[in-house]
């Protein structure tokens, strides 16, 4: 009995020092894929406000252009920060084991605590996106005075600031239940706002195809009514462009909130052994990348599907270019 111990003992021993040796490659992984990711998410981002800003062809000058603005800034501070402190602990953790300097493990602290706040608040952003594209195929009559610049910075602002004091309660609350509040974290923002996004995305679908059924049905008559009102047209187009793009930016967070949504569950109601606890710390590990692959391909999704975008960062590119070249001097004959 006491050999038959002894080989379970070491059999134990083995697998989990083989699990071990796997979750700390997936770091690795992550580590190398997230320096990347971070490179391209702070340039797309920055290169997304600078055409916004500049913006030659003064076509975001929609009060839902700030929801952009908004998350670009939620973006572009992911990748700065969370990326880089996550992508520096987990590969210094697979240089050095446990052997980690207190400033790498603090950055990562501070990480998660930024990742938090910035992707939580993206969720409430690109759901405020939704309804208000909804209200502007369903009540475009309303639409100006629901939907104002003023109440868009608001509430894009609101949602940073809730997101910060519900990250800080966990913070200065040395006594407080962190299961507990995960649970709640898991069923108040993830859980909640995907569904209510879903249930917005389905109805904005549906008034966006019958206004689509629309303008085919008098697709005659649109196409005099855009030649005849140029600047109207235009603003038609860039509202269609708009909310193709809302669907877009709601699909893929959604896509990337559904691992999440699972693996936390998972993660958080379930008992699981030993080997258990690698697996799901490796699919914990596959979910983060999946999220932190949604705040990169944000800006990619405006290049995309949004030519307005497209060419205000061409001609802002131009013109920074045409200021730096040095005066050219007059030839003396």
């Amino acid at each position: 009995m006491a050999v038959n111990g002894s080989a379970e003992s070491n059999k134990s021993a083995h697998l989990e020092t083989d699990l071990l040796s796997l979750y700390m490659k997936f770091e690795l992984a992550e580590g190398i894929c997230l320096s990347i990711m971070s490179l391209l998410t702070v340039s797309t981002n920055i290169l997304l406000l600078i055409a916004i800003w500049k913006d030659p062809e003064k076509n975001f000058r929609s009060p839902t252009t700030y929801f952009l603005i908004g998350l670009g800034i939620t973006d572009l501070l992911t990748g700065a920060t969370t990326e880089p402190f996550f992508a520096l602990f987990y590969i210094t953790r697979f240089l050095r084991g446990k052997n980690i300097p207190a400033v790498i493990s603090r950055l990562y602290n501070v990480g998660q605590s930024i990742s938090t706040v910035t992707i939580s608040s993206s969720y409430l952003i690109i759901l405020g996106l939704s309804i208000s594209q909804y209200i502007a195929i369903k009540w475009p009559h309303k639409f100006k005075v629901l939907i104002t610049r003023n109440r868009v910075i608001l509430s894009v602002l609101l949602s940073w600031l809730y997101f910060v004091c519900f990250t800080l309660v966990l913070s200065f609350s040395p006594n407080i239940d962190t299961v507990l509040f995960l649970k709640v974290d898991l069923a108040l923002h993830p859980v909640l706002i995907s569904s209510v996004l879903f249930i917005t995305l389905i109805l904005l679908y549906r008034v966006f195809a019958r206004q689509v059924q629309q303008r085919k049905s008098f697709r005659e008559s649109a196409k005099l009514a855009v030649k005849a009102a140029g600047t109207k047209g235009k603003t038609d187009i860039l509202q269609r462009q708009f909310t193709i793009v809302t669907f877009y930016l709601a699909a893929v967070l959604l896509i990337s909130a559904l691992p999440h949504i699972a693996v936390q569950f998972v993660w958080l109601y379930a008992e699981l052994s030993l080997e258990g606890n690698y697996y799901i710390f490796m699919a914990l590990r596959v979910r983060d990348l999946l999220l932190f692959l949604k705040v990169a391909l944000d800006a990619f999704i405006y290049a995309w599907r949004l030519p307005a975008y497209r060419q205000a960062l061409k001609k802002s590119l131009n013109c920074s270019k045409d200021k730096r070249k040095p005066p050219q001097e007059e030839v003396q004959l």
